[in-house]
């Protein structure tokens, strides 16, 4: 392997999977500096002491002409399985789809603050239908009716729509791959089986409580509409921040409303699928978070020291 490939195929140590820790922010001068080989050093020793492969980055380059490129299973890959082989990868990501969003539901079901937040949920959806909250509601919108235009019913009914989410995660899924864009294939895929996993949970849970909502839909609670798209605007926010998560927080807030305007849905309904696809999309995104000895992989600088890199985070 040259020293251009190795700068460029980082993930083979433990940095190339954290976009801001790669060769390609590093820049240039990385290969002349030696910085490229410090980090390769450094992912092999931190190899040899966990006992574990480093997850890594396929790279074209990495592979002999006329050679398929060796295959890396989802839990150490970061990038489609076969690199600018397009249908080759949706085949693998079709195989292992399955066992990808079985693991982050058992992540879900096991973190702390996913835990919480679907037991707020629950909780939420007894006290707020036990406590009347439920009935004040429908009998405010009986008596004054709903405040949206029935083009503002249709943005919420159609932009909340899971269907849309997973035309969304699709989109950016079919276009990562075409692009070869590792980033958008990474959140893509979390997004599909966080959105996947709402949906599975969402019915299950409808199918158990069996509510009837003010429309007279027998599978009222929790809100699927509600619950899809604080899921999406979950898990974008924790891969593109603030400036995309605060708007689509905003956007699922007015689908909540919309719900209720629409009378679609209880008040409950709409509180209850609110924390479960914020608890879902939290689950999610972590579970997909570049991870070293169980601790999170997070970019790394210091201006003083004119020093770039990564570091490991545990929460206690």
């Amino acid at each position: 392997m040259g020293r251009r490939t190795a700068s460029l195929c980082l993930a083979a140590s433990l940095s190339a999977f954290v976009p801001a820790a790669r060769a390609d922010v590093l820049g240039p001068d990385a290969e002349r500096s030696g910085q490229a080989s410090d980090w390769l050093q450094a992912g092999r020793r931190l190899e040899q002491r966990s006992g574990e492969a480093a997850p890594v980055v396929l790279c074209r380059a990495d592979v002999p002409a006329g050679e398929p490129a060796p295959y890396v299973a989802w839990r150490r890959r970061r990038g489609p399985a076969y690199p600018e082989r397009f249908w080759h990868s949706v085949g693998r990501d079709a195989k292992e789809f399955v066992p990808m969003m079985l693991d982050d539901a058992r992540a879900t079901v096991t973190d702390p603050v996913s835990l919480a937040l679907l037991a707020v949920a629950g909780a939420a959806g007894i006290a707020l239908s036990g406590g009347c909250a439920d009935d004040r509601v429908e009998e405010h919108f009986n008596r004054h009716g709903g405040c949206l235009s029935d083009a503002w019913d249709d943005v919420g009914d159609v932009g909340g729509n899971p269907g849309t989410h997973f035309a969304i995660a699709g989109a950016m899924y079919v276009a990562s791959l075409a692009r070869g864009d590792t980033r958008t294939y990474e959140v893509s895929k979390t997004l599909l089986s966080g959105l996947a996993l709402n949906g599975i949970t969402t019915m299950a849970l409808k199918g158990l409580a069996h509510t009837e909502s003010p429309n007279g839909d027998e599978l009222g609670w929790p809100s699927g509409h509600t619950s899809s798209t604080f899921t999406l605007a979950t898990v974008l926010n924790a891969y593109y921040g603030p400036w995309v998560g605060v708007p689509l927080f905003a956007f699922a807030g007015f689908v909540g409303y919309e719900r209720i305007d629409a009378r679609n849905h209880d008040f409950s309904d709409v509180v209850s699928g609110a924390f479960l696809g914020i608890a879902i999309g939290y689950a999610v995104s972590r579970n997909h978070r570049p991870k070293v000895f169980g601790m999170d992989v997070v970019p790394f600088s210091d201006p003083a020291r004119s020093a770039v890199g990564v570091a490991l985070v545990k929460r206690f």
